[in-house]
């Protein structure tokens, strides 16, 4: 039985390593996983991965695969793997091939392993990927120790399902913390300043929040990989750099801009949990955001405006007087990353304590009371 004088190996399953919310969440929580005795190592699949030496730098064992299936060469590369590093625990953070990551996973471990999933998102799933989804999942859940939900909105989903997550929220790197003390008493800008952070895509939408700023007489600070970008946000941010009303533009860090911006806008059609709107609600900056699924879950914290999805309710809201007036704070959420370094944790411990033959029995009650242990900060609100 491990506790937390005894170490447990982790293994993530992971796509392209990106700098995006969850490899970013492994450089935040590095320290507060080796104060719980987690030793933690990443495989990235696909040909692609310009995060993986941030990772390293990080302290982490990173590892690359082309893909993970079901082949005798991809199996006898997994298996290999999780030997030589003595894997405990699989967790699984891809949606792509979710059947056949979990087998290879299971059939790698052997009977001294289990695997634990996290959803990261959304999934708006119509048609034949709707039935793809709940077939798989009706399936490989039966090899799954837990299934974990970053957010109430992810967990809903699922639901519709029939499968059952526990919330563990994102977290966010210790520094946001303290930029919230810098940012107080600071006083508004007279042209207001406002920040978008994120890769450009159709799902992202931030054309809907340009149109809305460039309608007003507001600066803008755009930090995010454009290569998705539709002709109509590579116009808009074109028009306001020429206007010398864009501030800031590329793929920096939001540190900086979170210090001066007024007001952060994410317009996303959906989402799972964005790490970069927990980076500003914890940072003191106000969110518009849009009343979509994987956003729903921030209403009701200080400073969070959900707003309806049309152009109207944006430019509405973004032309009243009382722009970047409030100071937003993460309420009741805690979004640090020691308290989600200790609830994976938890998870992690528990999933080894099971034996393979009674899995399906006591892993249900396992991780009931795990989640009872861990405090509100993570539960799941009904």
């Amino acid at each position: 039985m491990n506790d937390r004088g005894e170490k447990l190996s982790v293994l993530h399953i992971m796509g392209p390593l990106q700098p995006s919310g969850m490899e970013r969440m492994f450089i935040s929580t590095g320290k507060h996983f080796s104060n719980e005795n987690i030793i933690n190592s990443i495989l990235g699949q696909g040909e692609t991965h310009p995060f993986a030496d941030d990772l390293r730098q990080a302290g982490y064992a990173v590892h690359v695969l082309p893909n993970i299936d079901l082949s005798r060469r991809s199996r006898k590369s997994l298996r290999d793997l999780v030997k030589a590093r003595e894997i405990d625990v699989v967790h699984v953070h891809t949606e792509k091939n979710y059947l056949q990551t979990v087998l290879a996973c299971r059939l790698a471990l052997g009977p001294r392993g289990k695997v634990i999933r996290t959803v990261h998102n959304v999934f708006m799933a119509t048609g034949f990927w709707r039935v793809k989804r709940f077939a798989q999942a009706l399936l490989a859940d039966r090899l799954v120790f837990a299934l974990i939900a970053p957010s109430p909105d992810v967990a809903a989903n699922e639901r519709t399902l029939g499968r059952s997550a526990q919330v563990i929220y994102n977290w966010v790197d210790d520094r946001y913390s303290e930029l919230a003390s810098l940012r107080s008493g600071r006083k508004a800008n007279e042209q207001p300043l406002a920040l978008i952070v994120g890769n450009c895509s159709d799902i992202k939408n931030h054309s809907r929040a340009l149109r809305a700023i460039s309608a007003t007489n507001h600066h803008l600070i755009h930090f995010g990989n454009e290569a998705g970008a539709s002709q109509e946000e590579i116009d808009l941010l074109n028009a306001l750099d020429l206007q010398h009303r864009l501030v800031g533009r590329g793929t920096h860090a939001p540190d900086d801009a979170l210090k001066v911006a007024d007001y952060y806008a994410m317009p996303s059609r959906n989402e799972g949990m964005p790490v970069a709107l927990a980076e500003a609600l914890v940072s003191g900056v106000p969110a518009f955001v849009s009343d979509a699924p994987g956003l729903r879950w921030a209403k009701g914290l200080t400073g969070v405006t959900c707003l309806a999805e049309d152009d109207g309710a944006w430019m509405h809201a973004l032309q009243s007087g009382n722009v970047g007036a409030t100071v937003a704070g993460a309420g009741s959420v805690d979004f640090s990353a020691a308290r989600g370094a200790r609830q994976y944790a938890d998870i992690y411990r528990a999933a080894s304590t099971v034996k393979i033959a009674s899995l399906r029995r006591t892993a249900a009650p396992k991780l009931a009371r795990v989640t009872s242990s861990v405090g509100a900060a993570g539960d799941e609100k009904e």
